[in-house]
């Protein structure tokens, strides 16, 4: 049954008239005239009762107007749901991150970019990197945020959307102005295992070893703000993203140690095929982020 159709029925049933109908459908009384009797044709039953040039709906023809109304509110409702589709302002959107693409704000902030409707479901899944990759390739992310990028191939595309040094944290009655290595050689050392797996972590050590000093590390946590607690507490020194130094209490010194030369860096990894327009708002928002 013809949409069009409907839409005349409704109306000429509105305005108890077929030239004013027409009218407003910019078009002629008779081709409306015969719409509305092809209608009446195909349903077998009399919508109208004509009196002179006025039509009045028959019993049966207020029963089919009260479902056709509620047909045309759905198809209208469609419609704009495609609309908001097409625009990226409806959807579910799946989004994997490591823990620096919260502390650096690059991922609340993208998402708050995006100005979107209530329409828009966003799940946020905290994973490691490689699991990301694996629901990505699964189809259970849409976007993944990580450390490091996968290797090139043809199902997945990348860019790097975040770059900021790390600083280091001591607590405030150890600390050292503009410490070198060599006064931070076996000092007490606080390693968060929850951000670094088994490699990262041989790296980092790696990169202060080269650095000229080794860290003694005494306390391993879960997660940098825990970390923080304990240089606080007294009981080491870390290293934190830059981002973080926001979150440290009085009692903890941040340093610079432009030196190292170490950064935390994320990647934003998508589907090259991904056509979700939603996905490809968000990748604009986190491109206006991007410091790499």
């Amino acid at each position: 049954m013809d949409i069009k159709l409907l839409r005349s029925f409704a109306l000429v049933a509105e305005l108890q008239h077929i030239g004013q109908a027409a009218e407003k459908l910019h078009i002629s009384a008779s081709p409306l005239s015969r719409q509305i009797q092809q209608l009446e044709d195909e349903l077998g039953v009399a919508l109208f009762h004509r009196e002179k040039k006025r039509l009045y709906l028959s019993a049966e023809g207020k029963q089919f107007l009260i479902e056709v109304k509620a047909l045309l509110a759905h198809h209208d409702r469609l419609n704009g749901l495609g609309r908001s589709l097409r625009k990226g302002q409806s959807g579910r959107l799946d989004i994997g991150y490591v823990e620096a693409a919260i502390h650096s704000l690059l991922l609340p902030d993208s998402l708050a970019r995006l100005d979107c409707s209530s329409e828009v479901d966003i799940q946020l899944h905290a994973l490691r990197s490689q699991p990301q990759i694996d629901a990505l390739s699964n189809h259970a992310l849409d976007l993944a945020l990580v450390y490091a990028p996968p290797e090139a191939n043809d199902l997945f595309a990348f860019q790097c959307v975040l770059s900021e040094p790390v600083v280091l944290a001591m607590p405030g009655k150890q600390a050292i102005e503009h410490p070198r290595p060599e006064q931070l050689d076996k000092k007490r050392w606080i390693a968060d295992k929850q951000s670094l797996n088994t490699t990262a972590s041989s790296r980092l050590m790696d990169i202060c070893e080269r650095a000229g000093f080794a860290p003694d590390v005494r306390l391993e946590v879960s997660g940098p703000l825990a970390a923080l607690s304990c240089v606080e507490a007294g009981l080491g020194y870390t290293l934190i993203q830059r981002s973080l130094a926001r979150l440290a209490s009085p009692a903890v010194t941040i340093a610079e140690l432009p030196w190292l030369g170490l950064n935390v860096t994320l990647y934003a990894v998508w589907r090259k095929n991904e056509a979700k327009p939603l996905v490809t708002r968000l990748l604009a928002a986190l491109r206006e982020h991007v410091a790499c």
